[in-house]
Formats: structure tokens, sequence, C-alpha cells
């Protein structure tokens, strides 16, 4: 096969994933950073809410980078990451932007190719996964099909 049809995520579909996490953030009483990159890792929409930390911008980024670049959730590298741990080291791997800790989660199409990645950073890993998974079910449910959207 020479070619490959693949599907991309759009800026609307980054938009759709990202008003939900705000709304999980508001919910929660929480100001976050939130990015989304495309498959291929690049930024396509962030939001800083009122009261994110400056120092979490690139740590969100980081953790959609992460997410979408090596197609699981940031949190699964949590107890692998430790010295004698089967990743060690791993967080120093792409100018230190590999991310090992919960708050990025990728963006998944219904054959289980990577359609980009979502990360949220402001909160503790907890509660930054929870704002992320948010952003992941809104764009699921429009994938679906139970949510109509223009994508």
């Amino acid at each position: 096969m020479a070619t490959k049809t693949q599907e991309l995520l759009t800026l609307e579909g980054a938009k759709i994933a990202i008003a939900a996490a705000e709304k999980k953030a508001k919910e929660m009483g929480l100001g976050m950073n939130i990015a989304v990159v495309d498959a291929s890792t690049h930024l396509l929409h962030f939001s800083r809410m009122e009261g994110a930390k400056i120092t979490s911008i690139s740590i969100a980024i980081d953790k959609a980078f992460t997410a979408a670049g090596h197609r699981v959730g940031t949190h699964m590298y949590k107890d692998a990451v430790w010295p004698g741990g089967a990743a060690y080291g791993l967080g120093n791997t792409n100018g230190g932007r590999f991310t090992t800790f919960g708050g990025g989660l990728p963006i998944m199409n219904a054959k289980g190719e990577v359609l980009g990645g979502i990360g949220a950073s402001t909160g503790t890993p907890a509660q930054d996964q929870q704002v992320v998974q948010a952003g992941v079910d809104a764009l699921q449910e429009v994938l679906k099909g139970r949510v109509r959207a223009k994508l």
C-alpha cells in the first residue's frame, strides 16, 4: 500500500474537548491550563483559565505531547519511572518534554488510531486527569455520533 487515509483532529474538535475540560475544571473550582495537540504532537488549541499557574503552561502542552506521541495516558508511567523501574530516565527524553505523571490522555478514534492528545496542569495529577478525561469523553460522544458537531 503506497498511501493511507488518516482521520485528523480539527480545531473544532479540539475546541469541543477544551470546552468540556474547562467546564470540569470550573466544577472542581480550579483554573487550569489545557492543551490539545494533533497526532503529530503539534499544538492545535490552548486555554489558560483564570487562576491557572503560569509555570503549568508548558506542563499542560508537554502532557498532551506525551499522550499523543506515545499513545497512552501520562499516568501510566507513574510506577515505572522510579530508579530501578522499567522506564527509569524516560522523563529526560524528547528534550525533557516526556511527562510521567497524570494529566495527559491520547485522543483516539474508533479504530484505535491516535488523533491527538490533551493535557491539563495546575491541580494535582489526579485533578488534572479528571479534567482531561472530561475533554476526551466529550469528544468521544461527538465521534460516536451521539452529539452533533461539525468536526
